[in-house]
């Protein structure tokens, strides 16, 4: 089944799904490749009943997310692909802080050199808000 959901390539978690298997899945659909890439789960949509297990598991298990070159061993989150694409990243970041988002995870810089952003994970985002609407890579 594909169901047409308004662009922004969104995920859907039931209330029947396994949490491990929903994280696992939406971590690789949304920090694949940086998140740049057109099919990214940027959106994921979570049933009320299981929101707040699965938010809490998902910030665990990006908290795991080793960020660095792809020259470093065990990395799994390399940089935006240029100094334009980084800026772009943190000024959405800034606009859903700014627009009444909770940011649960990440939202800034990582380290003091290249363009690596830290794993992000922004909830209470509704629909008329930027970050919910542009793409964003």
């Amino acid at each position: 089944v594909t169901l047409e959901l308004g662009g922004k390539s969104p995920m859907i978690i039931f209330d029947d799904a396994n949490i491990e298997t929903a994280v696992n899945t939406a971590r690789a659909g949304l920090f694949l490749n940086q998140g740049q890439v057109c099919t990214a789960s940027s959106r994921i949509f979570v049933h009320e009943s299981i929101h707040d297990k699965f938010v809490a598991a998902m910030v665990q298990n990006a908290q795991g997310i080793n960020v660095g070159g792809y020259d470093e061993k065990d990395i799994d989150q390399g940089p935006q692909v240029d100094k334009i694409q980084f800026l772009k990243v943190l000024g959405y970041i800034e606009k859903g802080i700014e627009e009444g988002a909770t940011l649960r995870l990440g939202g800034h810089r990582h380290g003091n050199k290249g363009y690596f952003i830290e794993p992000t994970i922004f909830t209470d985002v509704k629909d008329d808000m930027v970050i919910a609407k542009e793409e964003i890579f």
